[in-house]
């Protein structure tokens, strides 16, 4: 049996640091396992569909979490949406006897699926903006890092002008 260093025993596990240190992105993913458990054989294909589509786009984001500055609204949104406003909507919808989802519902005629599919497309259309602006931004570091090289070390490899005598 190996002795481990007293130091590896008492030191503490290292925690996260950085903006959003406290952020929780596994309660998130976890939120939305249980929404997709929650909801499977018990709500119509498209709804599903959508509800699939909007998990996917809030665990890509997910994956660029510790990239969002401290207190971002966007990443508010992105927890608010799997822990708050997609249960909402969908448990709104699955309260309502299965013949009531497909009679008129509302007075500007629209079904109950109606309506649970309007919701969804606008979660899904918010997430979509947030996945694209995590992009852009992630492409924005690259162009910013490309132009900090270019002036530390000189010609770029893809520079349309020949070297001049002298240049390395």
């Amino acid at each position: 049996m190996m002795a481990h260093p007293i130091g590896v025993l008492a030191t503490p596990p290292k925690r996260k640091t950085g903006p959003n240190a406290g952020f929780a992105a596994n309660s998130v993913k976890r939120a939305l396992d249980t929404q997709v458990r929650d909801i499977t054989g018990r709500v119509p294909p498209e709804v599903m569909a959508k509800v699939l589509k909007i998990r996917q786009t809030i665990l890509r984001i997910l994956a660029h979490w510790d990239n969002f500055g401290p207190g971002s609204a966007d990443l508010f949104v992105v927890t608010r949406t799997a822990t708050d406003y997609l249960p909402t909507s969908l448990a709104a919808y699955l309260k309502l006897p299965k013949a009531d989802s497909a009679r008129r519902a509302a007075q500007d005629g629209r079904t109950a699926r109606q309506i649970l599919l309007d919701q969804l497309t606008l979660l899904e259309q918010k997430m979509n903006e947030i996945a694209e602006d995590v992009v852009r931004h992630d492409l924005d570091r690259l162009l910013a890092h490309g132009r900090f090289l270019e002036e530390r070390f000189g010609r770029s490899p893809l520079s349309l002008k020949p070297p001049t005598s002298g240049e390395e």
